[in-house]
């Protein structure tokens, strides 16, 4: 996307319009959240605005394009944040609320990304810190969809085990919130058997 075709969802939604960012891959994953932030919930529950973005990130994003991404997180609005969190942790046409895998997609490409959408929630997790969010709405979103975390979980330490780290962190930053949550009880149970081999 070229700085000029930016440029209409800079004037179409001047007020709303946060990214201090010049990289085209960004300002193409920008522009579906800006766009997608006035449309109704439908697009974003139905995966169209998060199959989007997975989109972008299975076939354009580069090592570099990923940092220059998580450098501007910091300027999105709240509402952006929360949107681009769900986003980030479903979008798929082949993945399915069972956690399966559709058979007739290759799943080491259909996962490629995971490890640095992960790495994604860290300083998503630092923003909402940081700007203090009295009701936590980031970590809750990662509390609500920590199902992915779990059917992804030994896919991501196939990858590299150091992701473990990442996973440790994450867990520890909204544990404290529902420890009796399944879902969180899982991916413990899943942290603590790889910690103690």
């Amino acid at each position: 996307m070229s700085p000029f075709n930016f440029e209409t969802f800079r004037q179409k939604y001047p007020d709303d319009c946060k990214t201090k960012s010049n990289n085209s891959c960004v300002l193409a994953l920008y522009s579906i959240v800006l766009a997608g932030e006035h449309k109704d919930s439908d697009y974003w529950n139905e995966e169209h605005g998060a199959s989007d973005i997975i989109r972008l990130f299975e076939t354009i994003f580069t090592t570099y394009d990923w940092e220059e991404l998580e450098a501007d997180l910091k300027n999105w609005t709240t509402s952006q944040l929360e949107l681009f969190t769900e986003a980030i942790l479903s979008g798929y046409y082949s993945y399915t609320n069972n956690g399966i895998y559709n058979d007739h997609y290759d799943i080491e490409k259909l996962t490629q990304t995971i490890p640095n959408r992960l790495n994604l929630l860290l300083p998503i997790l630092a923003i909402e810190k940081e700007r203090d969010l009295q009701y936590h709405e980031l970590s809750w979103i990662i509390v609500e969809n920590s199902n992915f975390i779990n059917d992804h979980f030994e896919i991501v330490l196939q990858k590299d085990p150091q992701h473990l780290n990442t996973i440790k962190t994450i867990f520890e930053s909204f544990a404290r919130f529902d420890s009796t949550d399944p879902m969180i009880i899982t991916l413990k149970n899943k942290i603590d058997n790889v910690s103690n081999k």
